[in-house]
């Protein structure tokens, strides 16, 4: 498999993402590099394991889709309460990464 580019990152979205490339392209580059610094990624492009590369994928979107969420709070509301969330780590990106994940020692 190989590392996704933009296009593989936009067909990833599907054809009704409500994002421009531009938008796409600054959220692949952001998360390309916050990858690369808690995983150890292959070096040449060709190399990327499926996992690796669904991970990156799956981390644009989730940068995109909270970019709407400034407070990083989701609130739904009840007939009786109100339910919020803090929208965080992405629990699939972290088990798709885990075989990847630097280990820090000391």
């Amino acid at each position: 498999m190989n590392k996704p580019d933009l296009t593989a990152v936009a067909t990833y979205l599907g054809d009704d993402a409500l994002w421009n490339t531009e938008e796409v392209s600054a959220a692949l580059l952001a998360e390309e590099a916050a990858q690369s610094s808690v995983c150890r990624v292959p070096s040449t492009p060709e190399d990327w394991p499926a996992d690796l590369a669904e991970a990156l994928c799956r981390r644009v979107a989730a940068n995109l889709a909270r970019r709407n969420l400034p407070l990083g709070l989701n609130v739904a509301m009840g007939e009786a309460t109100v339910q919020t969330t803090r929208v965080g780590t992405d629990q699939e990106v972290r088990r798709l990464e885990a075989p990847w994940r630097r280990l820090v020692v000391g």
